[in-house]
């Protein structure tokens, strides 16, 4: 018997539901915080590449889930600076695949240094700013600097998601 006059059994039994109870509470509310924070997925990549390599261009595949006539899209690095614009002023419609290469140059024509690189489209339309959270590596010495310049670095694809 404990203070109060109970079993010991059941005060501690009642302790532990207690505290189960206050984890599962804490669990629920913390998704409802994480769903009001976490805006719609609005970008789906479904090609992006882990590094550059020795490849004469990286091909990157995504589609959005809203349309918008002005998106732009964009190579960006260390701080979202933008290290290269594959598109700009370009017409995205709602689940269309888009098919981008980059070859690994900048917006001055140079080789991008070393570096984490990720994916970045705007959507101004929207007023979306979306940036593709997996990063596109180039190691050092590992771009050969395949220098070619892309006519249309992005194109829509026949069919859609």
């Amino acid at each position: 018997m404990n203070a109060s006059g109970a079993p010991a059994a059941v005060s501690k039994r009642l302790g532990a539901i207690a505290l189960i109870g206050l984890l599962a509470v804490s669990l629920v509310l913390g998704i409802f915080v994480y769903r009001a924070r976490t805006p719609d997925l609005a970008l789906e990549v479904t090609s992006f590449p882990k590094t550059f390599g020795n490849r004469a261009f990286a091909e990157i595949i995504f589609f959005v889930r809203l349309p918008d006539d002005n998106a732009k899209v964009e190579i960006v690095g260390r701080d979202q600076v933008v290290t290269r614009t594959l598109a700009d002023s370009f017409a995205l419609d709602s689940d269309q695949r888009v098919r981008c290469l980059w070859d690994g140059l900048d917006d001055g024509g140079e080789k991008a240094p070393p570096g984490r690189y990720r994916l970045r489209v705007t959507l101004p339309g929207e007023g979306r700013e979306m940036v593709f959270p997996k990063r596109l590596d180039i190691e050092p010495g590992q771009y050969a600097g395949y220098a070619f310049t892309l006519s249309e670095p992005c194109e829509p694809q026949e069919g859609s998601e």
